[in-house]
């Protein structure tokens, strides 16, 4: 009877691990590097999970069959999760799509052409300007004087947050506009779209900076 019962338990026990589950996923707009093993490559972040604003993002380092990924859109989706057979991986299938959303903050990505600061009006004379590209969170343009490479830190729906921002050290006749523009930069916490314009603001709220879109 002892070893009825085992044999049924392992039967039961490999039949479990064979089985397919069906997951939902968020798949995020933006990939992210990763490893496996020694190469680098592109890795889609995923959230298991029904409600987009609760997403905690975990990399998922193998593809899943039958989906493509489009950057600039929250993707939810279904998932075949099945175990494979002597490993302790797991094969993605997708199932079908539930929901797509655009991420709104690929509306900040292209150059934009510093028009104000502060309540001084910006000519083309010393215009600085800024390209953002929200997928890679990297930031590069000009002072008016010198070219800006650095990075994104922070990109919500609402805040913004410039990383380390790094400048060529030419000297200009007048470094004005460029020495301010670089202090404001730092102080960027916050942005607001409005009217094909884009305004930055400090932690208080004050506008910063007010650019176009070239």
């Amino acid at each position: 009877m002892k070893r009825v019962l085992l044999l049924i338990a392992t039967i039961m026990g490999l039949q479990s691990c064979s089985t397919e589950q069906k997951i939902v996923y968020w798949v995020n707009s933006i990939p992210q590097e990763c490893k496996e093993g020694a190469d680098k490559m592109q890795c889609l972040q995923v959230y298991k999970g029904e409600s987009l604003d609760q997403a905690k993002w975990e990399l998922l380092t193998v593809p899943i069959e039958g989906f493509t990924f489009e950057e600039g859109f929250f993707r939810k989706i279904e998932v075949s999760e099945k175990p494979l057979k002597d490993t302790p991986s797991l094969a993605y299938t997708l199932v079908r799509e539930l929901e797509k959303i655009k991420d709104t903050r690929f509306d900040l990505q292209g150059e934009w052409l510093l028009s104000q600061m502060g309540d001084s009006t910006i000519t083309a004379e010393a215009q600085p300007f800024l390209k953002l590209n929200v997928g890679e969170m990297k930031v590069n343009g000009s002072d008016s004087c010198n070219t800006l490479m650095g990075s994104i830190k922070t990109l919500t729906s609402k805040e913004l947050v410039f990383g380390d921002v790094a400048s060529t050290l030419m000297l200009c006749e007048k470094m004005e506009v460029a020495d301010a523009f670089g202090a404001a930069l730092k102080e960027v916490c916050s942005y607001e779209l409005k009217d094909e314009q884009l305004l930055l603001f400090d932690q208080q709220g004050k506008a910063l900076l007010t650019f176009k879109k070239k």
